[in-house]
């Protein structure tokens, strides 16, 4: 057993749970909602839940779901991802508001999402109690409840799937150096390796679409690197990194997709046992990352696909040159530091539906 607690409390649901899915780590908690339970305690106006997931009355065009409140352990942070459908000019947008000592914070926009072109985030919004940095909200001060909002536009626009990953900052690397499980070591995903460098006019930055793509291919879902960078680009970001834009974008290939904070490689070796692959968020100095294919980043994404013997994570990063040069190990200690103290552990989980997680 690994020094984590991990709760799957809807993860089999022959156990008759009616409790959402919820993956508990020291720092972060992920909690998803996606069956017909979860919604349990919600408004809509307009909106309707069901097994199916959040849709639209019939005859309305428009229309808001609000949840109850969560209870969640004390965060300062929390990154929002969903898995929708949105025909046509259809849209979704998602939006927090946290309880920090009793009192609410406004509602916080995460923008508006669909896959049709014209998807964006939000800017501009910072105030006492926290900012949204373009796809993560964070708190001056933490957090013990947070509630959601999400409105719909657009006939069939539908949510399948809301996962909410909330973190405590100051905690973040406490899982650096956990032992892994050396049963895990010496696997590896056949993930297809894809450079994002081939690409001009923008290629250079398109490392989290091309890590999608890659997953993507994994399960046969051959979309190309500049396909996938249209997909998830966000205007007001003038990107394509934005977090939730990219798993919301690998749910509309039939998958599902969300974002979490794991604590360490001990629990990422979970998920390549599993036979799913992590897209994760890292940064680094100039010789911080042995071998790596940047000097330096300020943040860039990449895919786990698994271990080598000696427990060294190996990656599909799309920062080579070459498809031929995407494949790279990089040391164990030191690649699970930058992870951990950039991004707190981030990672897209993408696998198709009924795809047992640990």
């Amino acid at each position: 057993m690994h020094a984590f607690r991990v709760l799957l409390l809807a993860a089999g649901l022959a156990s008759g749970s009616s409790e959402a899915l919820t993956m508990t780590y020291p720092a972060s908690t992920t909690l998803i909602h996606e069956r017909a339970a979860d919604w349990a305690g919600g408004e809509g106006r307009g909106v309707v839940a069901g097994p199916a997931g959040l849709s639209l009355v019939p005859g309305a065009s428009s229309g808001t779901w609000t949840s109850a409140v969560i209870a969640a352990p004390a965060f300062d942070e929390l990154v929002p991802s969903w898995n929708a459908l949105t025909p046509g000019r259809g849209s979704v947008s998602v939006e927090l508001r946290a309880q920090q000592a009793g009192r609410w914070t406004r509602y916080f926009s995460f923008g508006t999402w669909s896959r049709a072109e014209g998807r964006a985030s939000l800017d501009g919004q910072k105030d006492a109690s926290g900012q949204v940095l373009t796809d993560t909200l964070r708190l001056t001060a933490k957090a013990s409840a947070y509630q959601y909002r999400v409105t719909l536009r657009g006939a069939g626009t539908g949510v399948t799937l809301l996962a909410f990953a909330t973190s405590d900052r100051a905690r973040q690397a406490a899982g650096l150096g956990t032992p892994g499980q050396r049963s895990a070591w010496g696997r590896v995903l056949n993930v297809p390796a894809r450079s994002q460098m081939l690409y001009p006019n923008g290629g250079e930055v398109w490392c989290s679409p091309t890590s999608v793509s890659m997953i993507l291919a994994h399960y046969g879902v051959n979309v190309s690197v500049p396909d996938a960078a249209r997909a998830t680009f966000d205007r007001t970001y003038d990107g394509t990194g934005n977090w939730p834009f990219n798993t919301a974008y690998a749910a509309t290939h039939g998958l599902r997709a969300f974002v979490t904070r794991l604590p360490s490689l001990a629990q990422a070796e979970r998920f390549i046992t599993a036979g799913v692959p992590l897209a994760v968020s890292l940064g680094w100095k100039a010789g911080e990352l042995p071998g790596a294919a940047l000097p330096t980043s300020s943040g860039h994404l990449m895919v786990l696909v698994g271990f080598d013997a000696q427990g060294n994570p190996v990656l599909n990063d799309p920062a080579a040159p070459s498809d031929a040069a995407v494949r790279r190990t990089y040391p164990r200690a030191a690649f699970e530091k930058l992870w951990l103290t950039h991004s707190g552990g981030l990672a897209y989980v993408v696998a198709p539906r009924g795809t047992a997680l640990p």
